[in-house]
Protein backbone atom coordinates (compact mmCIF):
# COMPACT_ATOMS: atom_id res chain seq x y z
CA UNK A 1 0.00 0.00 0.00
CA UNK A 2 1.37 3.28 -0.75
CA UNK A 3 0.34 6.11 1.01
CA UNK A 4 0.90 10.34 0.77
CA UNK A 5 0.37 10.72 4.52
CA UNK A 6 0.91 14.91 3.65
CA UNK A 7 -2.26 14.77 1.17
CA UNK A 8 -5.32 16.46 3.19
CA UNK A 9 -8.04 13.52 1.75
CA UNK A 10 -5.59 10.78 2.55
CA UNK A 11 -6.98 11.27 6.38
CA UNK A 12 -10.75 11.84 5.60
CA UNK A 13 -11.39 8.29 6.14
CA UNK A 14 -8.57 6.99 7.90
CA UNK A 15 -9.25 4.63 9.82
CA UNK A 16 -8.85 0.79 8.09
CA UNK A 17 -5.81 2.45 6.84
CA UNK A 18 -4.56 3.66 10.17
CA UNK A 19 -5.51 -0.37 11.42
CA UNK A 20 -3.57 -1.88 8.09
CA UNK A 21 -0.35 0.61 9.26
CA UNK A 22 -0.74 -0.10 13.15
CA UNK A 23 -1.19 -3.95 12.13
CA UNK A 24 0.88 -4.91 8.96
CA UNK A 25 3.42 -1.69 9.00
CA UNK A 26 4.03 0.01 12.47
CA UNK A 27 6.72 1.55 10.91
CA UNK A 28 5.59 2.99 8.01
CA UNK A 29 7.62 4.48 5.02
CA UNK A 30 6.32 7.39 2.82
CA UNK A 31 7.97 7.09 -0.16
CA UNK A 32 6.17 10.15 -1.85
CA UNK A 33 7.37 12.74 1.00
CA UNK A 34 10.38 10.33 2.21
CA UNK A 35 8.82 10.30 6.01
CA UNK A 36 8.74 7.62 8.57
CA UNK A 37 5.52 7.39 10.53
CA UNK A 38 4.38 5.40 13.73
CA UNK A 39 0.88 4.66 14.91
CA UNK A 40 1.10 2.27 18.05
CA UNK A 41 0.24 4.15 20.87
CA UNK A 42 3.20 2.59 22.39
CA UNK A 43 5.49 3.32 19.82
CA UNK A 44 4.24 7.29 20.13
CA UNK A 45 5.31 7.41 23.72
CA UNK A 46 9.04 5.60 22.97
CA UNK A 47 9.42 8.48 20.52
CA UNK A 48 8.19 11.26 22.61
CA UNK A 49 10.18 10.27 25.57
CA UNK A 50 13.67 9.80 23.97
CA UNK A 51 13.99 14.00 22.82
CA UNK A 52 17.35 12.73 22.22
CA UNK A 53 17.17 10.68 19.51
CA UNK A 54 13.74 12.03 18.45
CA UNK A 55 14.46 15.72 18.47
CA UNK A 56 11.39 18.75 18.55
CA UNK A 57 14.26 21.29 17.27
CA UNK A 58 14.28 20.73 13.67
CA UNK A 59 10.34 21.35 13.87
CA UNK A 60 7.34 19.64 14.36
CA UNK A 61 5.53 20.05 11.45
CA UNK A 62 6.33 17.39 8.23
CA UNK A 63 9.05 18.49 5.80
CA UNK A 64 8.83 22.45 6.96
CA UNK A 65 11.59 24.63 8.71
CA UNK A 66 10.91 24.42 12.50
CA UNK A 67 9.73 28.06 13.90
CA UNK A 68 11.47 30.15 16.85
CA UNK A 69 8.69 28.63 19.21
CA UNK A 70 9.27 27.04 22.11
CA UNK A 71 7.61 23.72 20.68
CA UNK A 72 10.32 23.56 18.32
CA UNK A 73 12.92 22.86 20.93
CA UNK A 74 14.23 20.44 23.39
CA UNK A 75 16.31 20.51 26.37
CA UNK A 76 17.13 23.73 28.75
CA UNK A 77 16.28 26.26 26.15
CA UNK A 78 12.16 24.59 25.53
CA UNK A 79 11.52 24.47 29.58
CA UNK A 80 13.46 28.05 29.76
CA UNK A 81 11.33 28.95 27.21
CA UNK A 82 7.93 27.47 28.53
CA UNK A 83 8.67 28.58 31.87
CA UNK A 84 7.93 31.93 31.47
CA UNK A 85 4.12 31.07 30.99
CA UNK A 86 3.64 27.74 32.46
CA UNK A 87 2.31 29.01 35.54
CA UNK A 88 -0.73 30.45 34.04
CA UNK A 89 -1.78 27.12 32.77
CA UNK A 90 -1.35 24.74 35.80
CA UNK A 91 -4.02 23.23 37.09
CA UNK A 92 -4.55 25.60 40.16
CA UNK A 93 -4.45 28.40 38.23
CA UNK A 94 -6.57 26.82 35.41
CA UNK A 95 -8.67 26.24 38.24
CA UNK A 96 -9.30 29.52 39.26
CA UNK A 97 -10.27 30.46 35.58
CA UNK A 98 -13.55 28.81 35.93
CA UNK A 99 -16.12 30.89 36.93
CA UNK A 100 -15.02 33.33 34.64
CA UNK A 101 -14.96 30.31 31.54
CA UNK A 102 -18.93 29.69 32.86
CA UNK A 103 -19.68 32.93 32.18
CA UNK A 104 -18.50 33.28 28.59
CA UNK A 105 -20.16 29.87 27.94
CA UNK A 106 -23.46 30.96 29.37
CA UNK A 107 -22.72 34.27 27.25
CA UNK A 108 -22.27 32.02 24.08
CA UNK A 109 -25.38 29.75 24.49
CA UNK A 110 -27.73 32.67 25.36
CA UNK A 111 -27.04 34.59 22.23
CA UNK A 112 -28.45 30.96 20.49
CA UNK A 113 -31.20 29.60 22.84
CA UNK A 114 -34.02 31.61 21.75
CA UNK A 115 -32.95 30.78 18.36
CA UNK A 116 -33.31 26.82 18.81
CA UNK A 117 -31.04 26.03 16.37
CA UNK A 118 -27.47 27.29 15.24
CA UNK A 119 -23.92 26.23 13.33
CA UNK A 120 -22.46 24.86 16.67
CA UNK A 121 -18.65 25.41 15.49
CA UNK A 122 -19.22 29.29 14.80
CA UNK A 123 -21.84 30.21 17.07
CA UNK A 124 -20.65 27.77 20.11
CA UNK A 125 -17.77 25.62 20.13
CA UNK A 126 -15.13 28.53 18.46
CA UNK A 127 -16.14 31.62 20.24
CA UNK A 128 -15.28 30.20 23.77
CA UNK A 129 -11.47 28.60 23.48
CA UNK A 130 -10.65 31.34 21.13
CA UNK A 131 -11.88 34.36 23.37
CA UNK A 132 -9.86 32.37 26.62
CA UNK A 133 -6.60 31.94 25.02
CA UNK A 134 -6.30 35.51 23.21
CA UNK A 135 -7.73 37.36 26.39
CA UNK A 136 -4.87 35.49 28.02
CA UNK A 137 -2.50 36.38 25.29
CA UNK A 138 -3.31 40.12 25.20
CA UNK A 139 -5.16 40.10 21.82
CA UNK A 140 -7.98 43.26 22.30
CA UNK A 141 -11.96 41.82 21.64
CA UNK A 142 -11.93 43.54 18.16
CA UNK A 143 -9.25 41.67 16.87
CA UNK A 144 -10.77 38.49 17.84
CA UNK A 145 -12.87 37.86 14.60
CA UNK A 146 -9.54 38.27 12.61
CA UNK A 147 -7.79 35.98 14.04
CA UNK A 148 -10.03 33.56 14.37
CA UNK A 149 -9.79 33.36 10.50
CA UNK A 150 -6.24 33.74 10.38
CA UNK A 151 -5.43 30.86 12.72
CA UNK A 152 -7.91 28.59 9.73
CA UNK A 153 -5.73 29.29 7.37
CA UNK A 154 -2.42 28.63 9.49
CA UNK A 155 -3.80 25.22 10.31
CA UNK A 156 -4.13 24.96 6.72
CA UNK A 157 -0.92 25.71 5.95
CA UNK A 158 0.64 23.32 8.56
CA UNK A 159 -0.44 20.97 6.40
CA UNK A 160 3.13 20.65 4.27
CA UNK A 161 4.77 22.80 2.04
CA UNK A 162 2.09 21.96 -0.77
CA UNK A 163 -0.29 23.75 1.82
CA UNK A 164 2.15 27.05 2.06
CA UNK A 165 -0.15 29.03 -0.42
CA UNK A 166 0.15 32.35 -1.67
CA UNK A 167 -3.08 33.02 0.66
CA UNK A 168 -1.24 31.57 3.81
CA UNK A 169 1.59 34.18 2.90
CA UNK A 170 -0.38 37.18 2.66
CA UNK A 171 -2.45 35.77 6.11
CA UNK A 172 0.71 36.07 8.03
CA UNK A 173 1.89 39.34 7.17
CA UNK A 174 -1.41 40.78 8.17
CA UNK A 175 -1.05 38.59 11.16
CA UNK A 176 2.32 40.07 12.47
CA UNK A 177 1.05 43.43 11.27
CA UNK A 178 -1.36 43.14 14.27
CA UNK A 179 1.50 41.66 16.31
CA UNK A 180 3.35 44.32 16.08
CA UNK A 181 1.31 46.76 16.57
CA UNK A 182 -0.62 44.81 19.96
CA UNK A 183 3.61 44.56 20.96
CA UNK A 184 4.16 48.33 20.21
CA UNK A 185 1.08 49.12 22.67
CA UNK A 186 1.96 46.84 25.31
CA UNK A 187 5.86 48.17 25.13
CA UNK A 188 4.30 51.93 26.40
CA UNK A 189 1.37 49.66 28.97
CA UNK A 190 2.32 47.00 29.99
CA UNK A 191 -0.48 44.37 31.12
CA UNK A 192 -1.32 41.22 32.94
CA UNK A 193 -1.00 39.27 29.73
CA UNK A 194 1.64 36.72 27.79
CA UNK A 195 2.31 39.17 24.96
CA UNK A 196 3.84 41.24 28.19
CA UNK A 197 5.30 38.56 30.06
CA UNK A 198 7.90 37.99 26.53
CA UNK A 199 8.58 41.29 26.49
CA UNK A 200 9.98 41.19 30.10
CA UNK A 201 11.50 37.94 29.27
CA UNK A 202 14.78 39.53 29.80
CA UNK A 203 14.35 40.03 33.35
CA UNK A 204 14.10 36.19 33.74
CA UNK A 205 17.04 35.18 31.79
CA UNK A 206 15.83 34.31 29.20
CA UNK A 207 16.40 35.84 25.45
CA UNK A 208 13.66 36.27 22.99
CA UNK A 209 13.86 38.72 19.74
CA UNK A 210 10.86 39.82 18.12
CA UNK A 211 10.82 37.08 15.70
CA UNK A 212 10.78 34.54 18.63
CA UNK A 213 7.37 36.50 19.90
CA UNK A 214 5.65 36.80 17.38
CA UNK A 215 6.52 32.80 15.81
CA UNK A 216 4.89 32.68 20.01
CA UNK A 217 2.48 34.38 19.92
CA UNK A 218 0.83 32.38 16.69
CA UNK A 219 1.52 28.80 18.24
CA UNK A 220 -0.22 29.96 21.57
CA UNK A 221 -3.31 30.79 19.29
CA UNK A 222 -3.46 27.68 17.11
CA UNK A 223 -2.62 25.18 19.85
CA UNK A 224 -4.97 27.48 22.50
CA UNK A 225 -8.11 27.82 20.16
CA UNK A 226 -8.29 25.73 17.25
CA UNK A 227 -8.05 22.01 18.56
CA UNK A 228 -10.21 22.59 21.72
CA UNK A 229 -13.15 23.38 19.15
CA UNK A 230 -12.40 20.47 17.21
CA UNK A 231 -12.54 18.37 20.36
CA UNK A 232 -15.86 20.18 21.81
CA UNK A 233 -17.25 19.74 18.25
CA UNK A 234 -16.54 16.10 17.48
CA UNK A 235 -17.44 15.42 20.72
CA UNK A 236 -21.09 17.14 20.58
CA UNK A 237 -21.95 15.01 17.31
CA UNK A 238 -20.93 11.80 19.40
CA UNK A 239 -23.25 12.48 22.03
CA UNK A 240 -25.91 13.13 19.44
CA UNK A 241 -25.25 9.87 17.47
CA UNK A 242 -25.17 8.21 21.18
CA UNK A 243 -28.40 10.04 23.05
CA UNK A 244 -28.58 7.29 25.87
CA UNK A 245 -24.78 8.61 26.54
CA UNK A 246 -26.41 11.52 26.62
CA UNK A 247 -28.67 11.35 28.64
CA UNK A 248 -26.43 10.28 30.83
CA UNK A 249 -24.33 12.16 31.23
CA UNK A 250 -27.18 15.22 31.99
CA UNK A 251 -28.91 12.62 34.78
CA UNK A 252 -25.32 12.64 36.15
CA UNK A 253 -22.93 15.43 35.42
CA UNK A 254 -20.05 13.65 37.26
CA UNK A 255 -19.68 11.47 34.54
CA UNK A 256 -18.65 14.38 32.40
CA UNK A 257 -14.66 14.77 33.05
CA UNK A 258 -14.83 11.24 32.25
CA UNK A 259 -16.73 12.05 29.18
CA UNK A 260 -13.93 14.98 27.89
CA UNK A 261 -11.29 11.91 27.70
CA UNK A 262 -13.38 10.49 25.62
CA UNK A 263 -13.89 12.93 23.18
CA UNK A 264 -10.55 13.92 23.06
CA UNK A 265 -9.78 10.09 22.28
CA UNK A 266 -12.21 9.77 19.68
CA UNK A 267 -11.43 13.17 17.98
CA UNK A 268 -7.62 13.51 18.43
CA UNK A 269 -7.28 16.95 17.01
CA UNK A 270 -3.96 17.37 16.51
CA UNK A 271 -3.34 14.16 13.41
CA UNK A 272 0.09 14.16 13.93
CA UNK A 273 3.47 15.68 15.12
CA UNK A 274 6.97 15.01 13.73
CA UNK A 275 10.35 14.34 14.89
CA UNK A 276 13.96 14.73 13.60
CA UNK A 277 16.47 11.51 14.31
CA UNK A 278 19.56 12.32 15.59
CA UNK A 279 21.44 9.25 14.86
CA UNK A 280 20.65 6.02 12.94
CA UNK A 281 18.66 3.62 15.60
CA UNK A 282 17.05 0.61 15.45
CA UNK A 283 12.90 0.66 15.25
CA UNK A 284 10.72 -2.56 14.31
CA UNK A 285 13.44 -3.96 12.64
CA UNK A 286 14.51 -0.94 10.32
CA UNK A 287 16.94 1.28 10.69
CA UNK A 288 16.25 4.88 10.69
CA UNK A 289 18.82 7.15 9.74
CA UNK A 290 20.48 10.78 11.15
CA UNK A 291 18.55 13.13 10.01
CA UNK A 292 15.36 11.15 9.34
CA UNK A 293 11.62 12.59 10.06
CA UNK A 294 9.46 10.61 12.21
CA UNK A 295 5.85 11.13 12.34
CA UNK A 296 3.74 10.28 14.97
CA UNK A 297 -0.41 9.64 14.02
CA UNK A 298 -2.21 10.04 16.88
CA UNK A 299 -5.49 9.35 15.68
CA UNK A 300 -4.31 5.85 15.10
CA UNK A 301 -2.48 5.87 18.93
CA UNK A 302 -6.01 6.10 20.08
CA UNK A 303 -7.72 3.89 18.56
CA UNK A 304 -4.70 1.02 18.99
CA UNK A 305 -6.71 -2.38 20.33
CA UNK A 306 -3.79 -3.25 22.31
CA UNK A 307 -4.04 -0.43 24.63
CA UNK A 308 -8.00 0.50 24.21
CA UNK A 309 -10.64 -2.39 24.35
CA UNK A 310 -12.82 -2.08 21.86
CA UNK A 311 -11.35 1.55 20.37
CA UNK A 312 -13.89 1.82 17.40
CA UNK A 313 -16.92 2.25 20.30
CA UNK A 314 -17.51 5.68 21.84
CA UNK A 315 -17.92 5.46 25.81
CA UNK A 316 -18.13 8.08 28.03
CA UNK A 317 -17.67 5.17 30.59
CA UNK A 318 -14.55 4.20 29.19
CA UNK A 319 -11.59 3.33 32.36
CA UNK A 320 -8.83 5.53 31.53
CA UNK A 321 -7.53 4.57 34.53
CA UNK A 322 -4.26 2.60 33.08
CA UNK A 323 -4.07 5.09 29.80
CA UNK A 324 -4.79 8.43 28.63
CA UNK A 325 -5.52 9.12 25.18
CA UNK A 326 -2.78 10.86 23.43
CA UNK A 327 -4.83 13.98 22.25
CA UNK A 328 -2.22 16.83 23.65
CA UNK A 329 0.80 15.34 23.41
CA UNK A 330 2.99 13.40 25.79
CA UNK A 331 6.55 13.90 27.47
CA UNK A 332 8.34 17.17 27.68
CA UNK A 333 6.13 18.51 25.08
CA UNK A 334 2.76 17.82 26.12
CA UNK A 335 0.41 20.39 25.44
CA UNK A 336 0.75 23.51 27.58
CA UNK A 337 -2.99 24.03 27.34
CA UNK A 338 -4.64 20.17 28.06
CA UNK A 339 -5.74 21.38 31.74
CA UNK A 340 -7.44 24.97 30.14
CA UNK A 341 -9.33 22.74 27.35
CA UNK A 342 -10.54 20.01 29.60
CA UNK A 343 -11.80 23.03 31.83
CA UNK A 344 -13.46 24.34 28.70
CA UNK A 345 -14.98 21.01 27.50
CA UNK A 346 -15.91 20.11 30.85
CA UNK A 347 -18.07 23.53 31.42
CA UNK A 348 -19.46 23.77 27.86
CA UNK A 349 -21.17 20.10 28.30
CA UNK A 350 -22.12 21.04 31.74
CA UNK A 351 -23.76 24.05 30.54
CA UNK A 352 -25.19 22.52 27.57
CA UNK A 353 -26.65 19.75 29.71
CA UNK A 354 -28.07 22.12 31.63
CA UNK A 355 -29.51 24.34 29.02
CA UNK A 356 -30.83 22.14 26.11
CA UNK A 357 -32.51 19.28 25.30
CA UNK A 358 -33.72 17.02 22.43
CA UNK A 359 -30.53 17.81 20.81
CA UNK A 360 -30.24 16.64 16.97
CA UNK A 361 -28.54 17.27 13.89
CA UNK A 362 -30.47 19.91 11.55
CA UNK A 363 -28.09 19.32 8.47
CA UNK A 364 -24.71 16.61 7.59
CA UNK A 365 -21.91 18.00 9.50
CA UNK A 366 -19.17 19.11 7.23
CA UNK A 367 -15.28 17.75 8.49
CA UNK A 368 -11.92 19.34 7.92
CA UNK A 369 -10.12 17.67 5.27
CA UNK A 370 -6.36 18.07 6.79
CA UNK A 371 -3.46 15.97 7.32
CA UNK A 372 -2.74 18.81 10.37
CA UNK A 373 -6.27 18.90 12.43
CA UNK A 374 -9.26 16.70 12.95
CA UNK A 375 -12.57 17.87 13.75
CA UNK A 376 -16.01 19.30 12.44
CA UNK A 377 -15.76 22.23 9.92
CA UNK A 378 -19.31 22.43 10.53
CA UNK A 379 -22.42 21.46 12.78
CA UNK A 380 -25.72 22.19 12.05
CA UNK A 381 -28.10 21.59 15.08
CA UNK A 382 -31.07 22.25 16.65
CA UNK A 383 -32.64 21.78 19.66
CA UNK A 384 -35.06 23.16 22.76
CA UNK A 385 -33.79 25.13 25.59
CA UNK A 386 -34.64 22.88 28.70
CA UNK A 387 -37.28 24.09 31.19
CA UNK A 388 -35.83 25.49 34.54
Amino acid sequence: MQIDLLKCETHDHPWKMYAWMRDEDPLYWDDTNEIWAVTRYEDIIRVARDPETFTSSEGNRPKMPGEPNFINMDGHAHLKRRSLVQDLFTPKAVGAAEGYTREIVSEIIDRVLPLGRCEFVADIASPLPLKLIATMVGDPPESHESLHKWMEVFTHGGCGPDYVTEEVQDTFIEFATHHYEVMEERQKCPAHDILSMWLRAGERGVEMDEEDMLFEHVMMLVGGAETTRNAISGGLIQLILHPEQWDAMVEDPSLIPNAVEEMCRWVSPFINMTRTVTKDTEFHGKTLKEGDELMMIYPAANRDPRVFDRPERFDIRRDFSQRKPIAFGYGRHHCLGAHLARLEMKVMFEELAKRMENIHLDGDPEWLSSSFMRGPKTLPIAFRARAH
